[in-house]
């Protein structure tokens, strides 16, 4: 259904109609972009935005639809090199965003998404850099919407991440380069917010999957399960729910679960 949805997309996009016919069918360069990355192709959908944006560089709805394209691009890949190759020009459309409605939420939460993902590619120093962005970002969003799962989801992931690092590294991060983003991090709280995440959007593949690799890295295998599961139970939205539930469905093989979907009951 994807491949047909994207096909009847293409056709239409690259027909000899005039370009403002194009627009009235489909509602413009950016009601495009969405119809491509809802349709599973974030690299066209990525492609239709740099092309309106060469005419209209300051379009804020454009601008983090790019940096949300080109995140979702840059996860896909397998080496670090070429993911920041992606990452890099997100982080740049997000931080456009965000200078052109600073109160904005999508300007934010995508800045604070490719920063923290840029951050996992990153050396020591320009790591703490890009972690203060994800946290002053998410609590911005907080501020302003308590129960964004977004918001949530990058504070615990931020935290997470912060506390994997040893107990050494950590200290010197602390020591050395100290701020909020690290100073406050603990289990506790990348626990609460990946929870508030899951609670809060409960249909987001992504952080059903962010609490369960928490729970598995704690050693809480049943609530890991349960929450692998759950992520397995939802549909595929996003272009990369499909890869984020094929790895429950492996780590739960590897506990000997079957899940649900593999059931033969099913």
């Amino acid at each position: 259904m994807r491949r047909i949805l994207v096909q009847l997309t293409l056709l239409a996009v690259s027909t000899g109609a005039p370009v403002a016919s194009q627009s009235s069918t489909f509602g413009g360069p950016v009601a495009e972009a969405d119809m491509l990355y809802r349709a599973g192709d974030p690299r066209l959908s990525l492609e239709r935005l740099q092309a309106h944006l060469e005419t209209d560089s300051t379009d804020y709805d454009a601008l983090w639809r790019a940096a949300r394209a080109a995140v979702v691009i840059g996860i896909e890949e397998e080496d670090n090199r070429v993911q920041n190759g992606w990452l890099d020009p997100a982080l740049d459309y997000a931080s456009r965003a965000a200078d052109e409605r600073p109160g904005d939420i999508d300007g934010l939460y995508w800045r604070g998404v490719s920063a923290g993902r840029r951050a996992m590619n990153a050396g020591p120093g320009y790591a703490v850099e890009l972690a203060q962005v994800v946290y002053a970002d998410a609590n911005a969003i907080l501020a302003l919407d308590s129960l964004h799962g977004g918001a949530h989801n990058m504070l615990g992931k931020l935290n997470y991440e912060i506390m994997s690092l040893s107990r050494v590294k950590r200290l010197i991060a602390r020591t050395f380069m100290g701020n909020p983003a690290l100073d406050d991090s603990s289990w506790e709280q990348a626990e609460h917010h990946l929870r508030r995440a899951a609670e809060t959007w409960p249909d987001f593949v992504l952080f059903h999957f962010d609490l369960a690799q928490l729970y598995r890295k704690r050693g809480r295998r049943e609530e890991a399960v349960s929450a692998y599961e759950r992520a397995l139970a939802l549909p595929a939205v996003h272009p990369t729910d499909h890869r984020l539930q094929a790895q429950a469905r492996e780590a739960l093989v590897e506990w000997n679960v079957v899940p649900d979907s593999l059931s033969p009951s099913r």
